[in-house]
């Protein structure tokens, strides 16, 4: 049965009152003419109402079309035409088995299916998620109970290196305040190296690092590979942080950092040269980079980022904070800040498995060299390392049987930037030269048709000439479809009399009815044996 309708109760007081005047014998046409009116209907409608409520002992009620079911083949139309109301009646109909009109089953079907399902039957289950209802909030707590990360594409164009583009940040949000407690850049897609330097910067306080920070109880995450990750799980683990993994799909549960991504694009990255949702004078065209002449550069951007983080963390104010600051909020609140033991941070870096021993050119590792000057007095020392993932230019040192730590060694036989630029160049020389080879090659074109407007087996048009496939049979190294002479087989002509040697000739006849017919002479002279002195003289008749 379908819901009230809003102005039901108002149409059930006006008809209960209009039968009371009726019973009472004080009814007029002035009382219908005015119920009429104030219901934007005429009093035909109004008398059809008082009936109706007579009919059910004076409580009216509105009419109820008659509900149709949809049936199994119904819905199979409806499916199989990807939700589209009109072309599943229109095949029903073609059927014969559509009794209802258009409207009728068009009411049918909305009545039977929430419009969730409807449109995911038209655009799928993105579409679907579009109906379903959130929190607008998590309970914030106290600071430092629980922190959001994600990660977040610019939307923006950057030159990075002379090559245009969209570099990710990497976000830590503290849930009681919407402080961004830690963040990084990274030029590419973010690894867990990003996210452990995140971490890193998150978890320090003071100076360039902020008032925010500490030790959380927990960080909310979402099931990318990169937060998942052993090197990230071990960084959390050493500390007692316990990393919560969130449901796909479900960036409701993270509304902060969500919260937060929406700030960059709109308060950021929208004022920014390059900006990628800007629109496009020319719709047609394919979206490419724009070139570099404008862009900022990869350090003019991080620099932006570190301003925009620093006014949205002091200057921006929350209305959910009741229109204060994150930094007001967080110095309201009076929980304890569990600040980093010295050395924790590198403790909780991934541990190389292996152990290594200090030389006189430091430590080996990877064919890579790193050395300090306090190596000096401990030369023979076995030792184990430490460092972020993706990160070789410096190690941590420990002692491999104490855990003692020693200090961080750099790498002492890196590169020059100029000889990675000309390895970089060298590269790029190479993959364009071979670009060019393949752009030569000729192309093996697919099977072509030819267009028909009536029901026929396919044409194919030759596209290839003999001369190209012989080619392309020598270039794939298939003999097996050449003759010796390079031809194919059904290409060759039929042998003529004039064949002589091994050739292919002609099958003998089954028949002797070929032969010449004998003559005289075969008979009354019989060829003779000549001497090879003696000419050899010729056979008359």
């Amino acid at each position: 049965m379908p819901a009230p309708r809003p102005d039901d109760a108002e149409r059930t007081a006006s008809v209960t009152h209009l039968l009371a005047l009726e019973a009472a014998g004080t009814l007029t046409a002035e009382d219908l003419n005015t119920v009429a009116d104030a219901h934007g209907r005429s009093t035909k409608s109004v008398k059809r109402w008082m009936q109706r409520a007579r009919e059910n002992d004076g409580h009216y009620q509105r009419k109820q079309r008659d509900a149709t079911e949809v049936t199994p083949r119904m819905e199979e139309e409806l499916i199989r035409w990807c939700g589209s109301i009109a072309a599943a009646h229109r095949t029903l109909q073609d059927d014969g088995v559509m009794p209802l009109s258009y409207s009728a089953f068009h009411r049918a079907v909305t009545r039977a299916y929430p419009p969730s399902f409807l449109a995911g039957l038209r655009e799928g289950e993105k579409a679907r998620r579009r109906y379903d209802l959130h929190g607008s909030h998590r309970d914030r707590g106290r600071r430092n109970d629980a922190w959001e990360a994600d990660h977040k594409e610019a939307d923006v164009w950057v030159n990075v290196d002379g090559t245009a583009r969209k570099p990710w940040l990497t976000l830590f949000v503290n849930c009681s305040n919407s402080g961004i407690c830690g963040w990084a850049v990274t030029p590419h897609t973010p690894s867990s190296q990003a996210i452990i330097v995140a971490i890193h910067h998150a978890m320090q306080r003071g100076g360039h690092y902020g008032p925010f920070g500490g030790i959380p109880k927990l960080v909310r995450v979402d099931r990318g590979a990169d937060f998942l990750s052993k090197a990230v799980a071990q960084t959390m683990g050493a500390l007692a942080v316990r990393r919560v993994e969130l449901p796909p799909r479900r960036p409701d549960l993270k509304p902060y950092v969500e919260a937060l991504n929406k700030a960059f694009k709109d308060m950021l990255f929208r004022g920014m040269p390059g900006y990628t949702h800007c629109p496009n004078p020319d719709p047609a065209a394919k979206p490419k980079p724009p070139p570099l002449e404008g862009l900022l550069t990869f350090e003019e951007f991080t620099a932006h980022i570190r301003t925009f983080v620093h006014r949205r963390n002091h200057e921006h104010r929350i209305r959910t904070l009741g229109n204060r600051t994150p930094l007001q909020a967080w110095k309201a609140d009076r929980t304890v800040i569990h600040d980093l033991p010295p050395g924790a941070l590198n403790r909780s870096l991934p541990l190389v498995s292996r152990t290594f021993t200090i030389t006189d050119t430091g430590i080996d590792w990877n064919g890579r060299d790193y050395l300090e000057t306090w190596m000096r007095d401990l030369i023979g020392t076995r030792v184990r390392l430490r460092h972020l993932p993706g990160h070789y230019n410096t190690v941590e040192v420990y002692d491999a049987d104490t855990d003692q730590p020693y200090g961080t060694a750099r790498w002492t036989n890196a590169a020059s930037p100029h000889l990675i630029k000309r390895v970089k160049e060298a590269n790029a020389a190479d993959a364009a030269r071979l670009k060019k080879a393949l752009e030569k090659r000729p192309h093996i074109v697919k099977d072509r048709y030819a267009a028909t407007t009536t029901p026929a087996p396919p044409q194919p048009l030759n596209t290839l000439t003999t001369e190209q496939a012989r080619q392309h049979l020598r270039d794939t190294h298939d003999t097996e479809q050449l003759t010796p002479h390079g031809t194919t087989d059904e290409n060759l002509p039929e042998p003529t009399g004039s064949w002589t040697g091994t050739g292919r000739r002609r099958p003998p006849p089954e028949t002797d009815d070929t032969l010449p017919a004998p003559t005289t002479s075969w008979l009354t002279h019989p060829p003779s044996t000549s001497s090879p002195d003696t000419p050899e003289q010729e056979d008359r008749p």
